[in-house]
C-alpha cells in the first residue's frame, strides 16, 4: 500500500483516530494535509509528527460549521499542493443530550459538522479530483452507531447514517470520474474521548472481547487510500471487533 506523492487530507487529524490515520498515511508516504478547527498546541504537535514522516506536508485550520472556512481550506491545498488525491473525511463531534431534552442549536451544530460539512469536503475535493484528471478516493469515517443507536446520541447516529448513505450516492455519481468512495465503520476504540472505565464498558460487549486501537482503524483506511481499492467504491467496511453482531443498544451503561 504504496502512497508515495499521494496528495491525502485528513479532516479533523490533530488528535485520536484522525491523527492515526495521518501518521499511517505519512509513513506510507503520502503527502498530508493535516487539519484542525484552530491553531492548537495538538495542531501544531500533529502537524510535526506527520512531517517527520513526510516533509511536505502541510497544516490548514478550518471550522467545519463555516462553510465558507471550508471552501478556504481547498482552496489553500489547490494553491499550496495543486491539487488532491485523496479525502478522509474523520472529522467529527458529539455532545450527548437525552433525546427529549435536545436543543435545536445542538441537533443543528451536529449535523452540520458531522454530515453538511463531510459532503462540502467531497464535493470540493471530488472537483480537485476531476480537474486532475488521474480520479481520487474519498473515505469517510462513520460509526456503528449509525445504525446501532444509542442512549443521548440521537442527533450523532442521525448524521453518520447519512453519511453512509452519502457514502453511496458519490460512489454512484463520481464513478465516472474515478473516483471510489467507502466509508469505514469503527466500533469502540480506545481514544482521549473513551476514558478507561468507558472503554472497560464497551469491551464486555465486544465478542473480541477488548475495545479497538486507532492504528487498526488507520491501516483500514491506508487500504482503502491505495490502488488495490480501485474496484471497490460504495462499501462500508465494519471494524468493530465483532461489537454489531451482539450490540445490546438496551443497555444504559454503553
Amino acid at each position: 500500500m504504496d502512497l508515495k506523492g499521494q496528495r491525502v487530507l485528513v479532516t479533523g487529524s490533530s488528535r485520536g483516530i484522525g491523527k492515526a490515520i495521518a501518521l499511517e498515511l505519512a509513513a506510507r508516504g503520502a503527502i498530508l494535509v493535516v487539519h484542525g478547527p484552530e491553531e492548537s498546541d495538538e495542531l501544531r504537535a500533529s502537524y510535526q509528527d506527520a512531517c517527520r514522516r513526510s516533509p511536505a506536508s502541510i497544516v490548514v485550520c478550518a471550522d467545519f460549521s463555516q462553510s465558507e472556512q471550508i471552501a478556504a481550506m481547498f482552496e489553500t491545498i489547490r494553491q499550496q499542493l495543486g491539487g488532491l488525491d485523496v479525502l478522509v473525511n474523520n472529522a467529527a463531534t458529539q455532545n450527548p443530550s437525552p433525546l427529549i431534552d435536545l436543543e435545536e442549536k445542538d441537533w443543528d451544530y451536529v449535523l452540520t459538522v458531522n454530515l453538511k460539512a463531510p459532503f462540502l469536503c467531497a464535493q470540493h475535493a471530488a472537483r480537485l479530483m476531476r480537474e486532475g484528471g488521474h480520479g481520487g478516493k474519498i473515505i469517510n469515517i462513520s460509526s456503528v452507531h449509525a445504525s446501532a443507536p444509542r442512549r443521548n446520541y440521537a442527533h450523532y447516529s442521525t448524521a453518520k447514517a447519512g453519511l453512509e448513505q452519502l457514502t453511496k450516492c458519490l460512489a454512484l455519481e463520481l464513478a465516472e470520474y474515478n473516483i471510489q468512495a467507502n466509508a469505514v465503520v469503527p466500533g469502540a476504540v480506545a481514544t482521549e474521548l473513551t476514558p478507561p472505565d468507558r472503554q472497560a464498558a464497551f469491551a464486555t460487549a465486544v465478542p473480541a472481547g477488548r475495545v479497538g486501537t486507532v492504528d487498526e482503524i488507520a491501516r483500514v483506511v491506508a487500504f482503502l487510500a491505495g490502488n488495490e481499492c480501485d474496484y471497490l467504491t460504495g462499501a462500508s467496511l465494519t471494524v468493530d471487533g465483532g461489537l454489531t453482531l451482539g450490540f445490546c443498544a438496551s443497555r444504559r451503561d454503553l
